[in-house]
C-alpha cells in the first residue's frame, strides 16, 4: 500500500514540483498517509488527517486479537464498536444531500426514507465482514499504528489534524499526544460529529483547509494571491447560521454617496470595480467588520479586504478546542497582515481594500497616548 501511494505521489510531484501535494488520510489511512510523509520528505506534502488510527493497536479487540485468530475464519462477527466504525453517525449520513427547497413535511420524509434505506446494511454487515476478514483488518490496523507512530518525530509535512466522535477528543488524549508529537500541525476538534466525518452533511473539508491558512498554490502560504472566495454554502452557513442572531442584534443599515453627492441605501455609490481603499472607524471590538463582509458579498458580488492585526495569522489557536475560530473566519473572508507590500498587491490585483489607522486600540475603544516629546 506504502508503495502504491509513493508512485502516485511521486509522478504527481514530478508533473508540478512547485506545488504541494495534498494527502487526506481517514482512519488507517491517516497512518499510510504519515508513512508516506516520513518517506519523502524532499517531497512538499500537505496531510490532513481525520481520525488517524494511531491508536488502534491500543483498541479494544487488539487485545481480543489472538483468542480471534483461533476461530474459524468463516464465522460472521458484528461487534458493536465496529459497527459504529463501519457506520458512523446515521443520522448526519442520512442528511447528506437532502434539498433545501423541499417543504419541512417533504424534508422529513426524504430524510426517513434515506435512514430507512441504510438499515437493511447492518444486517448485511454479518455476512460481509466475516472473522477472517475481521483478523486481517486488525493485523493491518496494528502494523501501520505502529509504524506510524514510530515514525512521527520525523514528520516534516505540514499536518492538519481533525478530531470527531467520543473517542478522539479530550479526555482520551489521542488528538492531543498527536498535536505535541508533530512539528509543524494544526487540529480541529468537531465535538458533535461520529467517527466517519468526511460522510457527514455539512462538513466542508476545504472550507476547514482555507480557514486554517493551508490552502497554497507554492512553498509558501501567500495570503493576497493563494485567497479562494468563499463559497455559496460558506456564506449561508456564516451568515445564515453562525453570525445570525449577531449581524440580527446589530441591525446594519449600509449607506453609500453616488457621484452626484446623493446619499442612498446600500452600496449603489461604491464603484463596481476595483481597487478601492476604504477607510473605517471600528466600532466597539471591530462588531462591524462581519456586517461589512457581508453587505459586499451579497450586493456587490465580491470580498472586501481587509488588512488585519498580525495577532490574526501569527500564533497558536488549537487549545480553543472549536471547529472553526474567530481567527479561521478572518483568514476565509480575505483578511490579510496589514503591511505595505500587501497593500500594494491587492491594488494590484484591483481588489477592494479596507483598512483601519485606529487599530486594535480603536476596536477597543482605548484612550489614545501621545509622548509630549
Amino acid at each position: 500500500l506504502l508503495q502504491i501511494v509513493e508512485e502516485y505521489v511521486k509522478h504527481e510531484n514530478a508533473l508540478s514540483p512547485s506545488r504541494p501535494i495534498y494527502i487526506i488520510g481517514d482512519s488507517f489511512g491517516g497512518c499510510l498517509a504519515i508513512s508516506v510523509a516520513v518517506c519523502n520528505p524532499e517531497i512538499d506534502l500537505v496531510l490532513t488527517l481525520v481520525n488517524p488510527a494511531t491508536s488502534s493497536a491500543k483498541a479494544s479487540l487488539q487485545a481480543v486479537l489472538p483468542l480471534l485468530e483461533a476461530v474459524a475464519a468463516n464465522l460472521p462477527f458484528i461487534h458493536p464498536h465496529l459497527l459504529k466504525y463501519s457506520m458512523g453517525n446515521p443520522l448526519n449520513m442520512a442528511m447528506v444531500s437532502l434539498e433545501n427547497s423541499l417543504s419541512p413535511q417533504e424534508t422529513l420524509q426524504e430524510f426517513s426514507n434515506k435512514l430507512t434505506s441504510m438499515l437493511p446494511l447492518v444486517s448485511e454487515l454479518g455476512d460481509i465482514i466475516q472473522m477472517g476478514t475481521l483478523v486481517w483488518k486488525l493485523k493491518l490496523l496494528k502494523s501501520g499504528a505502529n509504524y506510524a507512530n514510530s515514525q512521527l518525530h520525523m514528520v516534516q509535512a505540514e499536518v492538519l489534524l481533525l478530531a470527531s466522535g467520543i473517542e478522539n477528543l479530550p479526555p482520551s488524549g489521542e488528538a492531543d499526544r498527536l498535536v505535541k508529537s508533530l512539528k509543524n500541525c494544526k487540529v480541529r476538534y468537531f465535538r458533535n460529529r461520529g467517527d466517519r466525518l468526511l460522510m457527514e452533511d455539512g462538513f466542508n473539508l476545504l472550507t476547514v483547509i482555507k480557514g486554517v491558512k493551508m490552502y497554497r498554490r507554492g512553498r509558501q502560504w501567500d495570503c493576497v494571491n493563494d485567497f479562494l472566495s468563499p463559497t455559496l454554502s460558506e456564506f449561508n452557513r456564516t451568515f445564515g447560521e453562525d453570525f445570525k442572531l449577531f449581524h440580527q442584534l446589530l441591525s446594519p443599515a449600509m449607506l453609500s454617496t453616488t457621484q452626484n453627492g446623493k446619499i442612498v441605501h446600500g452600496l449603489d455609490g461604491v464603484p463596481d470595480k476595483g481597487p478601492v481603499l476604504f477607510v473605517g472607524y471600528h466600532q466597539l471590538l471591530a462588531m462591524e467588520w462581519a456586517a461589512l463582509i457581508e453587505g459586499f458579498l451579497r450586493e456587490k458580488k465580491t470580498v472586501i479586504r481587509t488588512g488585519a492585526h498580525q495577532v490574526f495569522f501569527a500564533g497558536n489557536y488549537e487549545t480553543l478546542r472549536q471547529e472553526l475560530s474567530l481567527f479561521d473566519f478572518v483568514s476565509m473572508y480575505g483578511a490579510v497582515p496589514v503591511s505595505p507590500i500587501n497593500t500594494y498587491k491587492l491594488f494590484e490585483r484591483n481588489e477592494f481594500v479596507l483598512l483601519y489607522p485606529g487599530g486594535v486600540r480603536e476596536a477597543l475603544h482605548r484612550k489614545v497616548l501621545f509622548n509630549k516629546d
